[in-house]
């Protein structure tokens, strides 16, 4: 029986990099989206999620349940403490946009430069690699960067120059185990980045639907 997978997404450039981590990797689930601008709308100034926020992502994550998900992913880099907040709720698992990619990382080493295009992105990111990398008895060494002006760009639909700046930024990453890459919207850019950088890069992505291929095929 063909599986579904519910997408829960809060920028448009994201639908697309999963629709084609998708065809490459697993191409048979029905994948239903839904888009819903206003949750990067409504975060705090300084980038956190509001009681709002906390509630909307629980309500999207019903949503996609309801409508027959047999798993659900939000692909937003900002939200992952509000899907683990909901994602107890439900039966079939709820992905956060980082945690497949954390497990494929720590498996290759402990040194990790981190590069998103949407502030804030990097600090929950470190975040969820220090717990994981504790909770795995590693220590880890990590380096963030950000590409300001980037995220502005593509969602423009300037793609073009959004690679541009992205890989600039990849050219003095430094040496490491992995590249990762914060945002869904960076994966058409990854083996660019991966050839620039001389480094395997992981987005998430491709290891999310490498997660839920795993989790759900037969």
């Amino acid at each position: 029986m063909t599986k579904r997978i519910g997408l829960i997404h809060a920028v448009l450039p994201a639908i697309g990099a999963v629709e084609a981590a998708f065809e490459s990797i697993w191409p048979d689930p029905e994948r239903a989206s839904l888009y819903d601008q206003s949750l990067y709308l409504d975060l705090a100034p300084d980038r956190s999620l509001t009681p709002v926020v906390y509630a909307r992502i629980a309500a999207l994550i019903a949503h996609s349940v309801e409508s027959g998900a047999d798993a659900v992913l939000v692909t937003g880099s900002l939200f992952g403490p509000a899907v683990l907040a909901a994602r107890a709720a439900h039966a079939v698992p709820v992905l956060t946009s980082f945690e497949a990619m954390i497990d494929e990382a720590l498996a290759l080493g402990t040194r990790f430069n981190m590069i998103a295009t949407s502030a804030g992105t990097n600090a929950l990111l470190e975040e969820e690699l220090a717990a994981a990398g504790k909770a795995a008895g590693k220590t880890l060494a990590l380096k963030d960067h950000f590409v300001p002006g980037a995220m502005e760009l593509v969602q423009r639909g300037d793609q073009a120059g959004h690679d541009r700046l992205v890989l600039d930024a990849a050219g003095d990453l430094g040496d490491c185990d992995a590249v990762l890459l914060g945002q869904f919207s960076m994966a058409p850019v990854r083996p660019g980045i991966e050839e620039r950088a001389e480094r395997k890069t992981l987005d998430p992505a491709e290891a999310a639907v490498r997660r839920l291929e795993a989790m759900l095929a037969p």
